[in-house]
């Protein structure tokens, strides 16, 4: 059985994807959610996110990774790392193959520069917009305040950062889709020849969604020629 590793996004904290974790799960699947740091605590740099990562799982071989959103450039990175069979973003943006890899695009680091400051961290990731993240997407409210929780705040030097990224050219790529965010991403993997599965939801699809999104991703990894596509329990 193929080990299955989520990477969630810096910006949000493990519960964007436990539920997905969980569905996997209950359809029979060995799936790892490592943290980085414990909520609460000093989240590490950039450079140190992905070996504290490799840190908090067992030996894996030949794992799938799926990183979502922020995760898919550390997914990326893992699986280099770990000698990954496969890739998967999940509603994320296409890793480089190669060289210096910063947190955000320079257009993204320009918007957070228009975000308060306090004590030099910026807010969490729900105040970084104008909308409610999570209005009419059917989260209860001591599932919402989970998330929030788990959302650091990260100092805004915090994205100054970049590793090296790892040859990871020996993982077979495939791309979820989630929400239209990330249409243009989609048709550049497509394109790349990734198979790609779309959905018609939203970007924490995997919290909101994860039975959906489990079987997205095993659908995906089946056409990457990497595991069966199985229906989770929902």
């Amino acid at each position: 059985m193929r080990d299955i590793v989520l990477v969630h996004s810096p910006l949000v904290g493990p519960t964007s994807l436990a539920p997905t974790a969980d569905a996997l799960e209950r359809g029979g699947l060995r799936c790892h959610l490592p943290v980085a740091y414990v909520a609460g605590g000093e989240p590490p740099s950039w450079r140190d996110w992905s070996e504290r990562l490799i840190g908090a799982l067992p030996p894996v071989d030949a794992p799938l990774i799926v990183g979502h959103s922020m995760g898919g450039l550390l997914a990326a990175r893992l699986a280099g790392d770990l000698g990954a069979a496969g890739m998967i973003c999940l509603d994320a943006a296409i890793p480089p193959e190669t060289g210096e890899t910063p947190t955000v695009e320079p257009a993204f680091r320009a918007f957070l520069d228009t975000l308060p400051l306090r004590d030099g961290r910026l807010p969490r990731w729900a105040d970084w917009w104008d909308l409610d993240v999570f209005e009419n997407i059917g989260i209860p409210a001591d599932a919402r305040a989970a998330a929030v929780r788990d959302m650091p705040r990260l100092p805004l030097r915090w994205f100054d950062d970049a590793f090296a990224m790892p040859d990871w050219s020996a993982a077979r790529r495939g791309f979820v889709r989630t929400s239209l965010t990330f249409v243009e991403e989609a048709r550049k993997a497509e394109a790349m020849g990734w198979p790609v599965v779309r959905l018609k939801g939203i970007h924490l699809h995997p919290m909101t969604a994860p039975a959906e999104t489990a079987e997205a991703i095993l659908a995906c990894s089946a056409a990457m020629g990497l595991a069966p596509s199985i229906d989770p329990a929902p």
